[in-house]
């Protein structure tokens, strides 16, 4: 276990962030058995790549806590593996390729790591983590003991996830199924060249801004509401995916925050919907 200040602006893809002066890295499940007694789920922030997070500019005044918990392990059945919630999901998608598992294609292209994706259940082109899960074992940061939880008792729904805010995610068992290697491939393929086409580049963004539901696509409600290519203070909506924000290098999270707001209202007002972000704003935002 290391303690140390941080500036967050270093640890997410939209580089924004001010200094945490409780950074904790967590090698293992023993660490967190150390860790202080001042900790619990509402002082606390866990990070893993960082990739759907929006720390405030002023200091972060709670703990964030990092696991390192980076393995993807064998178990008796070909199709099942222990994997460590560190463990970044287009490394696990290309793993599974190379072990001739089907149904983690979808993974290569979402820059997290298993951790956060369990806990949003992330998914795309129609698949989602939630489908693999057998059992997810975590650190209950209020009881203070280590639990593992099956996947009905986490009551998976679109990018939601019940029983899991209070918790460290330590690793999960999840279920593939055997696939032809060249299928597998195709899919991949397929997925990236879509993804390609269809969103701006990953740096200085963050994924998907706001949910979708079945009645709507949030991409296309922010576009048909004209907001493609408006911006804040060098954060601006994209002009090849209107769910994808796009912050210059030195933008300000504020302006991720108005731009948002702005979107919402916008949207609302074209529309009656009221947008649901998929992006976690943390710190204080006014």
């Amino acid at each position: 276990m290391k303690i140390s200040s941080v500036n967050l602006s270093k640890v997410t893809t939209y580089r924004f962030g001010g200094l945490c002066n409780n950074y904790i890295v967590i090698d293992n499940s023993d660490d967190l058995m150390k860790i202080s007694h001042k900790i619990n789920s509402k002082n606390t922030f866990v990070l893993g790549k960082g990739s759907n997070i929006a720390f405030s500019d002023k200091e972060y005044k709670g703990y964030v806590l990092k696991p390192q918990f980076k393995f993807i392990n064998n178990t008796d059945d070909e199709s099942i593996l222990e994997v460590g919630a560190s463990t970044y999901l287009p490394d696990l998608s290309r793993y599974l390729k190379d072990s001739e598992l089907g149904g983690g294609e979808f993974l290569l292209g979402i820059p997290g790591s298993l951790g956060g994706a369990l806990k949003m259940n992330a998914g795309s082109y129609g698949y989602e983590i939630a489908t693999n899960v057998v059992e997810v074992n975590c650190y209950d940061l209020n009881e203070r003991k280590l639990i593992t939880l099956d996947k009905n008792s986490i009551n998976y729904g679109y990018r939601y996830s019940e029983n899991l805010d209070n918790k460290v995610i330590l690793s999960a068992i999840l279920k593939f199924d055997q696939a032809d290697p060249k299928s597998i491939s195709q899919k991949m393929s397929k997925f990236n060249k879509q993804r390609k086409k269809s969103q701006p580049p990953g740096i200085y963004n963050a994924g998907s801004v706001f949910k979708n539901s079945d009645e709507y696509f949030a991409g296309e409600l922010i576009d048909n509401s004209g907001l493609k290519g408006y911006s804040i203070d060098n954060v601006s909506v994209s002009t090849k995916h209107a769910n994808f924000f796009i912050a210059k290098k030195g933008a300000k999270a504020a302006s991720l925050y108005d731009l948002v707001q702005y979107v919402k209202e916008k949207v609302y007002d074209k529309y009656k919907v009221r947008l649901e972000e998929e992006i976690q704003f943390i710190g204080e935002f006014t």
